[in-house]
């Protein structure tokens, strides 16, 4: 019984919280939140009350708010535009992906 329950504990230590970052992968160790990227891009686009959103990380960012030192002009579901100075960005959501229309189906 007793070597049961000691089995049972060392399995759950094992187990890591699939919410946290993954271990080792993220160069900064102990540092704070990190800064958006802007140029990285990737990022899902979340739709709230109407408005699409940008998900980075933990946050969600609309058009008009600040992304890392860049604006965000216009979110559409493949792209976000953004505006440095007077420079004004497109970055892809999903850069490998391309889309299609099909054509109508016939009889």
């Amino acid at each position: 019984m007793l070597g049961l329950l000691l089995t049972a504990a060392l399995g759950a230590q094992a187990q890591r919280d699939p919410t946290l970052p993954p271990l080792g992968g993220g160069g900064g160790g102990a540092a704070g939140p990190t800064r958006p990227r802007p140029s990285q891009g990737g990022w899902p686009v979340v739709v709230v009350d109407g408005r699409p959103h940008v998900a980075v990380g933990t946050r969600l960012y609309a058009e008009g708010q600040m992304l890392g030192t860049a604006r965000i002009e216009r979110i559409t579901e493949t792209e976000v535009w953004l505006r440095q100075g007077r420079e004004l960005r497109k970055v892809q959501n999903y850069p490998g992906v391309r889309r299609n229309s099909l054509p109508p189906a016939l009889p």
